[in-house]
């Protein structure tokens, strides 16, 4: 056989095998429909506002109507109901909600890394943890028991 028919073979087979694997790709690669990819849902929650209480006013002192001393405010870090907190420090696994406050507690679901809840009661002391209850903002059905140490408070959260 001739030198350059045998090149011009192997040129033409390799050009063969390309087209091949350029269709097999193309063919199976799971590439955008016409719409494209769509757009991802953002649902905004807005932060409640803090309302200051009234003070008491100079005629209750001069009665001698005993004020009472309010409770000491949580500082802005701190856990406390009312606030709104974070699912933070679990590595990416979640944090398990339970139905009461303890380790043997039945799980109801598992919270993701960065999900955001209303802190709805608590502290629960149990088996050697803090627990608050916890109920999602945006679906009530979507609470349980947190242990305090995966939660942290949202910056700007008010007082309770």
């Amino acid at each position: 056989m001739n030198r350059s028919v045998v090149i011009g073979l192997l040129a033409l087979g390799l050009a063969g095998l390309l087209a091949l694997v350029l269709g097999l790709i193309l063919g199976l690669w799971p590439w955008p429909g016409p719409g494209g990819v769509p757009a991802a849902a953002v649902t905004v929650i807005a932060q409640p506002t803090w309302t200051p209480t009234s003070s008491p006013t100079p005629a209750d002192a001069a009665q001698g109507t005993p004020t009472p001393i309010p409770p000491l405010a949580p500082s802005p870090d701190e856990i406390a109901v009312g606030r709104f907190v974070q699912v933070s420090g679990t590595g990416g696994d979640g944090l398990r909600l339970r139905t009461a406050p303890g380790l043997d507690a039945p799980v109801r679901f598992l919270a993701r890394e960065a999900e955001v809840f209303q802190v709805a009661d608590g502290p629960q002391p149990g088996d050697g943890y803090t627990w608050w209850y916890l109920v999602a903002p945006y679906d009530p059905q979507r609470a349980g028991w947190a242990v305090a140490n995966y939660l942290s408070v949202l910056p700007g959260t008010p007082p309770p």
